[in-house]
């Protein structure tokens, strides 16, 4: 039981470092909290000693990594970024990827910034607006906007598993 909590609790640190590196400093550390969303499904797997809680905890474990981490980052930076007009000074085309998009180096009154764009949604003219919010990654103001509400009841839904399946382990 111990070894459970451990994994539990380790996780949910893991996950927390991993969103907080994800979305300040690259997205391509998302895995770091994907291995805390594994060990956290793993402890609270193991704490209930209960079969069918070993689904809704691996979904959470899975999928609470990406939703949180592009989530919480956009939450943010509605609320705390401020936009700013940028001029593209370079772009990098790649059309005959396997997803095909176009990278784009963007001079802000902040600083240079780099962000890349679907082939489909590529720039039309040579300036954009960007939300900017240090020490967050810099983001388009036009891309789809996250709801708090998701993100908040993700968060919870992985809160409250942990006493059910402390609750299931005490059952006979």
């Amino acid at each position: 039981m111990r070894t459970a909590w451990l994994l539990i609790a380790g996780g949910l640190v893991v996950l927390a470092f991993g969103i907080g590196v994800s979305i300040t400093l690259t997205y391509g550390l998302v895995f770091v909290a994907f291995l805390g969303g594994l060990a956290y499904a793993l402890g609270v797997s193991g704490l209930s000693q209960r079969k069918w809680i070993a689904l809704p905890a691996f979904v959470l474990g899975l999928v609470a990594p990406f939703v949180l981490t592009f989530g919480v980052h956009s939450v943010l930076m509605q609320r705390t970024g401020h936009v700013e007009h940028c001029t593209v000074t370079a772009k990098e085309e790649h059309p005959f990827a396997k997803y095909p998009s176009v990278d784009y180096v963007l001079a802000c009154p902040s600083g240079e910034v780099e962000l890349d764009r679907d082939w489909n949604d590529r720039l039309k003219t040579a300036e954009a607006d960007v939300l900017a919010g240090p020490p967050l990654l810099p983001d388009w103001a036009d891309s789809t906007r996250w709801n708090l509400l998701l993100v908040t009841s993700v968060s919870g839904a992985m809160i409250l598993l942990v006493p059910v399946a402390w609750l299931l382990r005490k059952q006979p």
